[in-house]
């Protein structure tokens, strides 16, 4: 039900700016998620880190590294570009405006327009994912949300889970996010 109405919200801020003409300043977007980030983060304060919440959020990072590139390896077979250029595309796991900007700047606005595009949608994947995969994994649908699992998801897999499962994707968020421009980089560097 949060995923509708989630989903709704979207819709209906878009229509809503349509009619009216309204913008946010850009900033504000910005300001509202670290709200929403240090609102999570004290509720996550109550919970004692143990060594099982590291070793989940090992595996949540190995899964989302290993499923994304995987699957992109499998694509690269039906998709007209270079396989290091998808690498390079889905190294954004989810980040989508810093893998954009990335790839734009130094290798071509062609391929940072698909990273940009596929990034948005595996964050649109994950909120639509979030409240029925916590049902069937947790760190499955962690993997999913990819980057995102520590900001913009996270209070929806902190409202479908439990304060265990909202650390290790907080964890497994921050460690993906810092992966982003050294794969991304990577992947460029081999193009060149």
């Amino acid at each position: 039900m949060q995923a509708v109405i989630l989903l709704s919200a979207v819709v209906l801020g878009l229509v809503f700016g349509r009619i009216f003409r309204f913008t946010l300043p850009d900033w504000s977007t910005e300001v509202i998620l670290y709200a929403l980030v240090f609102a999570v983060g004290l509720d996550l304060s109550k919970e004692r880190i143990e060594r099982r919440f590291l070793k989940n959020i090992t595996i949540a990072v190995f899964s989302t590294l290993f499923g994304t590139l995987s699957f992109v390896l499998l694509s690269s077979l039906f998709l007209p570009l270079k396989k290091l250029e998808i690498l390079a595309a889905a190294s954004g796991f989810g980040w989508y405006s810093l893998s954009a900007i990335l790839i734009t700047s130094s290798y071509s606005a062609y391929l940072g327009s698909i990273s940009f595009f596929s990034n948005v949608l595996r964050e649109l994947l994950g909120i639509v994912l979030v409240p029925f995969g916590m049902k069937v994994s947790k760190l499955g649908t962690i993997s999913v949300a990819g980057a995102t699992s520590m900001d913009t998801l996270l209070g929806l897999v902190a409202s479908y889970s439990d304060r265990e499962t909202a650390l290790i994707s907080f964890g497994h968020g921050f460690i993906v996010s810092m992966l982003v421009p050294v794969m991304v980089n990577f992947f460029l560097g081999l193009l060149k």
